[in-house]
């Protein structure tokens, strides 16, 4: 009974905590930061020509602000975006309207992928994106959160992850890639990948780990470990 209980019990996790409003007001704070530190610089480091010394005072004043308002935002500023997983399925919210929504009285699929980050973004280069997509008739649900490789690593040794590949790789013919299951099963999650490009919630890597764990335990049978 207390199983069961764990298994359908309301669960709601937080998403988007770096959500597009608070990463504009970051840039306005470090440019505003800027111009206001390397005015007074300015003033008082007297340099004949461009003066260099107040240039980099302005950049390092600036990105110590600019890291400071986004740990604070992030405190008080959420997205209002929510995921939630009860016994009637899986959804996705923004300030209690459904975005989302996999339905748990019908079949559907989950979808495990990876790929490293190629350049440094808002991660260091080399950094995984891990990902997940609960498809049912056409729809994805796409939640995905950010791994070192040694996190990513951790967490491929308790799920499945297929690594996505670029459309060349997957047509080459001189590896397994030449599979058709291996390439359909691609293109699923590059039509996945679409998805959580577009409108995929971010999470926190243990939040994401609650998630798949949470996933495993009430829809263990479509879990891609499970087949």
């Amino acid at each position: 009974m207390s199983e069961l209980k764990y298994e359908t019990a309301p669960f709601t996790i937080a998403v988007d905590s770096e959500h597009g409003a608070l990463r504009l007001s970051v840039v306005v704070i470090f440019i505003a930061s800027w111009a206001i530190s390397f005015a007074l610089a300015n003033a008082f480091i007297t340099s004949e020509g461009f003066n260099i010394i107040a240039i980099i005072i302005a950049f390092v004043v600036s990105a110590l602000a600019a890291r400071a308002s986004e740990t604070a935002l992030q405190a008080k500023w959420p997205s209002g975006r929510t995921v939630q997983i009860d016994e009637a399925g899986v959804r996705i919210a923004a300030k209690g309207a459904i975005q989302n929504m996999i339905r748990a009285s019908e079949p559907f699929n989950i979808l495990l992928w990876r790929f490293q980050t190629k350049r440094r973004s808002r991660v260091p280069k080399g950094w995984f994106v891990m990902a997940c997509a609960l498809e049912q008739d056409d729809n994805y649900l796409a939640v995905y959160a950010f791994a070192s490789p040694e996190q990513a690593d951790e967490l491929q040794a308790t799920a499945r992850f297929t690594t996505l590949a670029t459309e060349k790789d997957t047509n080459a013919k001189d590896t397994r890639q030449d599979s058709l299951r291996y390439a359909g099963e691609q293109r699923r999650l590059r039509l996945a990948e679409t998805f959580r490009w577009n409108s995929g919630a971010e999470m926190s890597l243990p939040d994401f780990e609650q998630f798949l764990a949470r996933l495993d335990g009430q829809f263990g049978q479509w879990m891609p470990s499970k087949r």
